[in-house]
């Protein structure tokens, strides 16, 4: 059984399986009310401060902050982590598809804050797991926890196939979930924020993958920004900077490995600041 997923919304994955492969302009799925409206509440009271997360490494491309192993943050997220990882979210999230995937325990993913200013440049994800070779990069979930979202806030999910240059948005909306399929062709990203001092755009990402044979491994690769409309100079730095951040993950292993110990400490702070009130 579900804990903090709402199960109203797993109870049709026929007709969302036909929802999100018919989508345009690529497979996708938006899911109102995902998790119990009253732990989306919870949730957000325990998200934690733009000051404890960290600025993103594509910082050419984006402004936003991040934090990874964020099922340590609070055993609220923790509850949300094992739903995602149960057995009957992993089939449910299969039907969807129709692919059979799954998601790391470990390298989940994280959850992302954008202040005033923020932004997210079009690009494709990569296309592996950072650790094994063998599990392709499938699908992206986004939770996201807005309340009361405004569409001059800007940060709108966009989505865009490769072979069409139409544009499609998704309101970041509170409790909203956004499933989309990963690939060469779906690129997307989020529009500029136009932000009061006081609000941030918030969302929780989470990766899914499919294990293949060591045969039907593809060449990795890494996020790819498609910038040419913005910048030139930016569509000439996209080309040199995914070598570059390839040789430094190898020297220097991947950039999350520290967030581990910074949501152990945010946890802490939570439950000490919890017993202060």
């Amino acid at each position: 059984m579900l804990k903090v997923i709402n199960e109203e919304v797993c109870k049709d994955p026929e007709n969302l399986n036909n929802q999100f492969l018919n989508a345009i302009p690529f497979p996708h799925l938006v899911i109102d009310n995902f998790l119990r409206e009253d732990l989306a509440e919870k949730i957000l009271q325990d998200f934690p401060a733009l000051s404890l997360m960290h600025s993103s490494h594509h910082y050419l491309f984006n402004q936003k902050y991040e934090l990874s192993f964020w099922s340590q943050v609070s055993d609220l997220f923790s509850e949300l982590h094992q739903d995602l990882l149960s057995d009957q979210f992993r089939e449910f999230i299969s039907q969807i598809s129709g692919k059979q995937v799954f998601m790391d325990a470990d390298y989940c993913g994280e959850l992302h804050q954008g202040r005033d200013g923020g932004f997210l440049d079009m690009h494709v994800d990569f296309n592996l797991h950072p650790k094994n070779e063998t599990w392709i990069h499938e699908l992206t979930l986004l939770i996201y926890l807005n309340k009361d979202w405004k569409d001059d806030y800007g940060g709108q999910l966009l989505m865009q196939h490769h072979d069409n240059p139409k544009v499609y948005e998704v309101a970041p909306v509170f409790n909203r979930c956004t499933i989309i399929r990963s690939d060469e062709t779906t690129f997307h990203g989020y529009r500029r924020l136009n932000l009061p001092e006081n609000i941030t755009r918030k969302s929780i990402l989470v990766n899914f993958y499919r294990e293949v044979t060591p045969e039907q491994i593809p060449p990795r690769r890494p996020t790819v920004w498609a910038t040419k409309e913005v910048s030139p100079l930016k569509a000439l730095l996209a080309k040199i900077y995914n070598p570059i951040s390839s040789f430094k993950h190898r020297v220097f292993g991947l950039t999350t490995a520290g967030d581990r110990e910074e949501a152990r400490k945010i946890k802490e702070k939570l439950k000490k600041d919890l017993n202060i009130r």
